[in-house]
């Protein structure tokens, strides 16, 4: 089978790898689509962990055609969406049921092989079956939706509240969405993309502003009149993550939820931060979430057609062009298709 190998810091290769024989509880899945995240162009460029070598992609989806013998509910042919984080269900987090942060995570596409490749091996544990009539192209949205759906969670959004949105990127127009179906009353969304901040118009963000124009923080501090309630960054990086300290009124919630590089920090005035009483939080995984996104996309409660993403195919150049194009201002979504 063909698939991406992750060599190390800005080097991969479309190679053959032999398909692993399979283990009692393990599907073999025909790779359909594969999203690209943010994480992956973190991994490229040495920004994030992972295992050396590894094969990429942690939002995929596909098509069961083998399995093991502990095969009961799923059946060959099924289509399936995959939970990538596998924890260990024994260590002190995951008894604490914070399977997020489990002390020996596993992950499909960053420790384990993933789903840019043609097949996939993948326990039974972390496929979710699909509809049959679902486009892949929806599917692969299972994963980052599963996640924003936990970072809605921190935030804790109460309905009424006035939310702000940093960034307008897949992540942060999930979020969007998410907010208004917890109830917030007026969701202000900040880009400095045109083309994204129209996407949250489409989507009915209540306010599109560009952060970087001038007096934007007074415009968004009038209109929430002081500030908003929450505040979630899903950029991951340090102007973002300041304006967000800054743009939260007394009493708010601020979520980080966008990856930074590993160098990267926040400054906060430590006073201001003390009388304003903010409660501070992070967003990492999708722990008991990946089900409840599916539901939400299957059923169009989340928007994910908005998104329309960029098919790459499987091959050496095309791989080397997308991962030198993560800053391409024209594709919000980039998904590798890999048997086309």
């Amino acid at each position: 089978m063909q698939a991406l190998w992750f060599n190390g810091q800005h080097e991969i290769e479309v190679k053959e790898l032999r398909i692993p024989k399979l283990q009692p509880d393990e599907l073999l899945v025909h790779v359909d689509a594969c999203g690209v995240c943010g994480t992956d162009f973190h991994i490229y460029e040495g920004n994030a962990p992972a295992k050396i070598p590894v094969v990429l992609g942690h939002e995929y989806t596909g098509i069961i055609i083998d399995a093991g013998n502990k095969f009961d509910k799923l059946k060959i042919g099924d289509k399936i969406a995959i939970n990538p984080n596998i924890h260990c269900g024994y260590c002190e987090f995951c008894r604490k049921g914070k399977i997020n942060l489990c002390s020996n995570l596993k992950a499909l596409g960053v420790t384990l092989n993933g789903g840019m490749s043609q097949f996939s091996v993948v326990p039974i544990t972390q496929a979710h079956l699909l509809p049959n009539d679902f486009p892949f192209s929806k599917s692969v949205f299972a994963e980052p939706v599963s996640c924003c759906i936990h970072g809605i969670n921190q935030a804790e959004i109460v309905p009424g509240e006035k939310v702000i949105i940093i960034g307008a990127g897949t992540i942060g127009l999930i979020m969007l969405q998410l907010a208004q179906l917890r109830g917030a009353s007026e969701v202000i969304v900040l880009d400095p993309l045109q083309f994204k901040r129209d996407m949250a118009t489409v989507l009915k963000a209540d306010h599109v502003l560009n952060p970087f124009d001038e007096n934007t923080e007074e415009k968004v501090l009038d209109i929430t009149s002081g500030g908003a309630n929450t505040v979630i960054e899903c950029v991951g990086n340090q102007a973002a993550g300041e304006s967000a300290v800054k743009l939260t009124v007394k009493g708010g919630k601020v979520v980080i939820f966008g990856l930074a590089n590993s160098s990267a920090v926040i400054n906060i005035y430590l006073q201001s931060f003390f009388h304003k009483e903010l409660t501070l939080k992070s967003s990492i995984l999708n722990p008991y979430t990946f089900q409840s996104a599916i539901d939400l996309i299957v059923t169009k409660k989340i928007n994910v057609e908005i998104f329309n993403p960029y098919p790459v195919q499987l091959k050496q150049d095309k791989m080397e062009n997308l991962f030198h194009s993560s800053e391409n201002k024209d594709i919000i979504k980039f998904m590798v298709t890999p048997n086309n």
